[in-house]
């Protein structure tokens, strides 16, 4: 795969980032604030992993007819990429 252009290396980097800072965000206030509302938890820990997974689905990239899985503490996701 070759290099992309400045613009798209540039827009992905701004992505991840603005990713990266969310998360450490939610993670932040699950430290501070879980314990309280279940409600409230459940939704900071699904905002949590979302922007995990969304940050390790950006890192690595599927070819298409392959499949990966990614695994974490309480959960893992297999993502596939049909052929074309």
């Amino acid at each position: 795969m070759g290099k992309a252009s400045q613009p798209i290396e540039s827009f992905y980097h701004k992505v991840y980032e603005n990713l990266d800072a969310f998360h450490e965000e939610a993670q932040e206030l699950q430290r501070e604030e879980s314990g309280g509302d279940p409600v409230d938890d459940e939704k900071l820990e699904r905002t949590e992993f979302a922007l995990q997974l969304a940050k390790d689905v950006l890192e690595n990239f599927v070819d298409d007819g392959k499949s990966m899985t990614i695994n974490y503490d309480k959960r893992s996701v297999t993502i596939e990429v049909p052929k074309r």
